[in-house]
């Protein structure tokens, strides 16, 4: 019989294609999860989720998303893991830098927590999550098929892709999501197919389940006159303000929260509480937003102005719930509450058109789609990503192109010199990680040689410390009988106050070092606002945060203790760990290449 040859791309698309049914059965999963979760903490109590309002006491309102919270905290403290808060950052650094670190197990915990949070009436998305667990199902098949590097990296993009794209509906969008988001703006042509091959597969299981109906069904999209393209402007305008100003507000929370002296195990909970007391002042604030929305989409007119003053408490109250619900420790994504917020902007600003200008102005449901994308690309900073999920999630016509292009553009152009990241960067930003720098093709082979190697193993163990109250007699000893070019400062518990450079100390001569006496010591001459990287960093993050911070070797401190340092890192060391990866990298290639060889007999 014949050999039948399978080249490694079409074995790699073969495999991507059952990804993406793995995809689409996870979010038929995880829509079941929030179901049970929904009949634990509120059976037969629907009327909680929706706008028309609780319709059940006040206490039970409260209590539902308040227990919810509480069981987040204790799955969190039972596992001893981080189950929690915001998590797609985290998820989108181990993909592009430590993608053999996602692990099913943290990704299972993950979604149970969402489940949990969204279950009990947390304001938070499904996106997130879902999009974890497509990565973290796609990593454990790309495991077992011994996938590794960037053949494993762009596998956990698929699954994610596929997740989305079965989650929403929306193929395309799915596409751009792994593009622009997953992957950090990496349009490799390569990668684009074989995410396209996960998204069509997912979305053709998807469908065989639920049907191929929109999520949500719209009104047909027509424009009123000419110049009212400059009413969605002015939406546009809008979504970017409140778009960075809800990334500043979302982070401002978490902040509050963590330094807070509420115990970890019950933080979810009084997050869960604070926004039941929101659903109390503002129907609508429960849940993903998905019923708000869809109520939005069929409004055909504004009656009064009041009504425009209840859906202004309701956005302000959205957001604040959102950001509780997260900061506060729940489980959960921000794609959901931003379409949210974007449709009741929407529907503002179509509702103040309507009344001040009728004739000139179309249905407030028009506006509320039309804001939908515009919120989420001044959030995200995914323009096509929104563009397209808003028209594949409710069937529009080309004739809303025009309107959405300009509202998101618009709002982009504001977010973006309001807030310098999307709220997926701004934390790896704060720690040093530039996913798109990463990424940039200049660097694309010797970021992901170093991507590949924690700083754990590539640093130099142990390091040459002072203490705190050394006198400047005893600094000024150190420059002539120690080689290290730093010196940590320590206080009694060993644990870092600062640090001082040898070109700190070359200042203390003889003479001015017994002239200061004891009158200075180390804690008055180190530089306190140390940049240190973690053990478990990859070196590409850690080489980043070299070239911000300025300096040529950082210390190195575990998650848990980052005021205890094990270790040094120096660009030395990053070097000898690229070149060592680079070799090992060249040496894996050429087996695959050898192996690919080898066809597959029928």
């Amino acid at each position: 019989m014949k050999r039948l040859r399978i080249e490694p791309e079409t074995q790699f698309l073969l495999l991507a294609a059952a990804v993406g049914a793995a995809g689409a059965l996870a979010d038929v999963a995880f829509r079941e999860l929030i179901s049970l979760s929904q009949q634990l903490f509120a059976s037969g109590a629907d009327s909680l989720y929706e706008p028309i309002g609780p319709g059940l006491w006040w206490i039970v309102v409260i209590a539902t998303p308040a227990l919810g919270g509480l069981a987040v905290g204790a799955l969190g403290r039972w596992t001893r893991s981080e189950v929690g808060g915001y998590g797609m950052p985290a998820f989108l650094e181990k993909v592009n830098l430590r993608s053999r670190d996602i692990d099913l197990r943290t990704t299972l915990l993950r979604t149970c927590a969402a489940a949990l949070t969204l279950g009990s009436g947390g304001s938070a998305g499904v996106e997130g999550p879902i999009a974890t667990l497509g990565g973290g199902t796609a990593a454990w098949i790309g495991r077992a098929r011994q996938l590794a590097g960037d053949r494993l990296r762009v596998m956990i993009a698929c699954g994610s892709s596929a997740a989305v794209a079965a989650a929403y509906g929306s193929p395309i969008a799915a596409v751009f999501f792994t593009q622009e988001i997953v992957l950090a703006g990496n349009y490799d042509v390569q990668n684009f197919v074989r995410v396209v091959v996960a998204a069509g597969s997912a979305t053709v299981v998807a469908r065989a389940i639920r049907g191929d109906a929109p999520m949500f069904h719209a009104p047909q999209f027509e424009l009123a006159s000419t110049s009212e393209v400059l009413h969605y402007l002015v939406l546009g305008l809008l979504c970017g303000l409140l778009g960075a100003w809800f990334s500043r507000l979302f982070f401002w929370m978490q902040r509050r929260f963590s330094q807070s002296n509420i115990p970890a195990l019950y933080r979810p909970a009084a997050g869960g509480a604070l926004v039941g007391v929101l659903a109390l002042v503002a129907v609508g604030v429960l849940g993903s937003g998905h019923e708000v929305i869809e109520n939005l989409l069929a409004l055909e007119r504004i009656s009064d102005w009041s009504m425009l003053a209840g859906l202004s408490l309701l956005l302000a109250a959205k957001m604040v719930a959102t950001s509780v619900t997260i900061g506060s420790g729940g489980a959960g994504g921000v794609f959901g509450p931003s379409l949210c917020f974007g449709a009741v902007l929407g529907g503002i600003v179509g509702g103040a058109a309507d009344l001040w200008r009728p004739e000139a102005s179309a249905s407030p449901a028009h506006y509320s789609m039309v804001g939908m994308g515009a919120f989420l690309a001044a959030t995200v900073r995914a323009p096509l990503t929104s563009i397209f999920l808003v028209f594949e999630m409710t069937g529009s016509s080309s004739t809303a192109v025009l309107p959405t292009l300009i509202a998101v553009a618009a709002a982009l152009f504001v977010a973006r010199r309001l807030e310098r990241y999307s709220i997926d960067e701004a934390e790896l930003a704060s720690r040093g990680v530039d996913l798109a720098r990463i990424h940039n093709p200049a660097h694309g082979r010797e970021r992901s040689a170093l991507g590949s190697v924690t700083v754990r193993a590539a640093m130099r163990p142990g390091f040459d410390s002072v203490p705190a109250n050394a006198t400047a007699l005893e600094l000024q000893a150190l420059v002539s009988e120690s080689s290290s070019n730093a010196f940590i400062v320590v206080d009694e518990r060993e644990e870092m106050i600062g640090i001082l450079s040898l070109q700190d100390l070359r200042v203390l001569d003889a003479k001015t070092a017994e002239a200061l006496g004891a009158l200075t010591i180390a804690a008055d001459l180190c530089e306190r606002n140390v940049a240190t990287v973690f053990a478990d960093d990859s070196l590409a993050a850690a080489l980043n945060r070299m070239d911000i911070s300025g300096y040529r070797q950082l210390p190195v401190v575990e998650r848990d203790t980052p005021r205890r340092v094990i270790g040094m890192l120096e660009r030395k060391h990053v070097l000898g760990a690229y070149r060592r990866a680079l070799s090992e990298t060249t040496r894996a290639d050429g087996k695959r290449m050898s192996e690919s060889s080898d066809s597959l007999r029928l």
